[in-house]
């Protein structure tokens, strides 16, 4: 079947932003990947082409910018959501389905070709949640119904290729998840590059026209990862805030809006951190001191640093059981490292990691914290030949690799990443390894003499504990308390406070006989004690 050919709509951009056709102007590596996709769909090497943003890089980089130009380049209809919701409401995901896929019968029957963006996003939008990284531990598991990934996407992509292959066509798509690749062969992928200095300056010309005159490559030497979205939205960032129509945007004031917008949506606001003073916590002294010397004087002492070439640890390692102060490790680097401390959430995605890593290197010298980083980063397994996932690859790559150390990092300064976890088993040697993870520290659970001190500490900070538990302003005797916490944490022993004010403060609402603060802590401490008795017990019957 012969490709037609027909122009494309006008866009109303600025004649300075518009290409052939009247479209955007595509960058160099957009340019790359639209020529390769055009070539596959002409040479109808393969019935479905997929375009993928660069891996794990998530989205940004101009996948529907290029399918709209392949679409005008082949004169055939430009599919997608808003093709989808042109006939189906909210909820309607059966009609959705049904509508996309008449539309790209239609224009396979009179073009040979169809072209759809978000395919999965327009068909079954509520089954778009999970992060890309996860499709190596699906395909093929047979446990799908654990992910809620719906069938529709690949429904439509399987009945596409069938039709593409009958009629010798091609459908090009793009897709937010890769859940249809649990379902279907995998298709001929074209995966765009990461940006490049050549792309920024394509970027910044195509938005900025005659207003600026930007250094591309200053740019990209602080922040080789933004995608051409986060580039246009700091530029338009900095344009809305121009006090003049033809004051001309600058280098400075364009990396001033990059960091600012980097730093306040990622910095942890010490504000929002408890305060925490490590040399309070009987058992953390010792950590606090390693960390004092080996990650905080030279990020705090640069001219010293820099004169005797000392750099911070690169990698740090907190790990010990739970409950043992490794995430109150994390609060006093927060509150310490004010507006440079860093945190990546369990619930964040491969490409919201990537923007922290980011902001951290905006705002170096700082400090990026993985807590529970066994969850956040996900397993290795060598045995069964995984690659692991790509957050595990990617902070490889930010640790070590061919670059570190060099220019750009002089220039800006460190980052430092640590992490918690419970154990180091899950951890492979490659990640602990010299020059990755440089300093190791263990949490451990407190001595006697130091669950004493801990109790006290919690009681002596808690005005309610001071007045239900004390006397006269005095602490309460805790020796039974502390004998009675036999393996305890120290947020056991936190809860214990809070029991035993609980104990109290109940006992003097009701008619029940007044106790002194010393017993309600030893009550609530057996209390504790049963618990953890229980939830044992139930392990072990449960688990054999």
């Amino acid at each position: 079947m012969e490709i037609q050919s027909r122009p494309y709509p006008a866009s109303p951009l600025p004649s300075s932003m518009n290409g052939p056709n009247g479209m955007m102007k595509l960058s160099p590596t957009q340019q790359k990947a639209l020529d390769f996709l055009v070539r596959a769909v002409k040479t109808k090497a393969a019935p479905l082409v997929e375009l993928r943003s660069p891996p794990a890089l998530g989205r940004g980089y101009g996948v529907t910018s290029i399918l709209k130009s392949a679409a005008a380049q082949f004169g055939v209809p430009f599919l997608g959501v808003s093709t989808a919701l042109g006939q189906a409401g909210e909820g309607q995901e059966g009609q959705a389905l049904k509508t996309l896929y008449a539309a790209a019968l239609a224009s396979l029957e009179k073009h040979g070709i169809a072209v759809i963006d978000d395919l999965d996003l327009a068909v079954a939008p509520r089954s778009v949640r999970r992060s890309r990284t996860l499709i190596g531990d699906i395909k093929g598991a047979g446990d799908l119904y654990n992910w809620e990934v719906a069938p529709s996407p690949a429904m439509l992509i399987k009945s596409l290729s069938d039709a593409a292959s009958s009629a010798h066509g091609v459908v090009a798509f793009s897709s937010v998840e890769d859940a249809h690749l649990a379902f279907i062969n995998t298709p001929l992928a074209v995966t765009l590059g990461e940006s490049t200095v050549e792309d920024y300056g394509a970027i910044l010309k195509n938005v900025l026209g005659s207003q600026g005159a930007i250094d591309e490559e200053a740019i990209y030497a602080l922040h080789s990862q933004l995608s051409p979205a986060d580039l246009k939205s700091a530029t338009a960032r900095v344009l809305a805030t121009q006090s003049g129509d033809v004051t001309p945007v600058t280098t400075e004031g364009l990396v001033s809006s990059i960091r600012d917008e980097l730093v306040s949506v990622s910095a942890v606001a010490p504000e929002e951190v408890e305060p925490v003073d490590l040399a309070e916590y009987p058992g953390l002294e010792g950590i606090k001191e390693e960390l004092e010397r080996n990650v905080l004087f030279p990020l705090e002492n640069p001219e010293q640093a820099k004169k005797f070439g000392l750099t911070p640890k690169r990698g740090v390692l907190l790990h010990g059981q739970p409950g043992t102060g490794k995430t109150t490790v994390g609060r006093w680097l927060a509150n310490r490292l004010k507006g440079k401390f860093f945190l990546v959430r369990e619930m964040m995605l491969h490409a919201d990691i990537i923007k922290v890593f980011a902001a951290a290197q905006a705002a170096a010298p700082s400090v990026v914290f993985i807590d529970d980083a066994d969850i956040v980063i996900g397993g290795w397994r060598p045995l069964d030949g995984h690659r692991g996932s790509d957050i595990f690859r990617f902070l490889l790559g930010r640790m070590d690799g061919l670059t570190s150390r060099g220019k750009r990092q002089r220039e800006t300064g460190d980052v430092v990443v640590v992490l918690t976890g419970q154990n180091v088993h899950w951890m492979a040697e490659m990640l602990l390894r010299s020059g990755r993870i440089e300093l190791w520290l263990k949490t451990k659970l407190p001595e006697p003499r130091q669950k004493y001190a801990i109790l006290r500490k919690y009681i002596k900070d808690d005005p309610g504990a001071m007045e239900l538990l004390s006397k006269n302003g005095e602490l309460p005797d805790v020796k039974a308390a502390a004998q009675a916490s036999d393996h305890f944490c120290c947020a056991d022993l936190r809860r214990v406070v809070s029991d035993a004010k609980m104990l109290a403060a109940w006992d003097r609402t009701s008619d029940a006989k007044i106790l002194d603060g010393s017993s309600y802590l030893e009550k609530a401490a057996e209390g504790v004690r049963r618990m953890q008795d229980d939830v044992k017990s139930n392990a072990r019957n449960l688990y054999g």
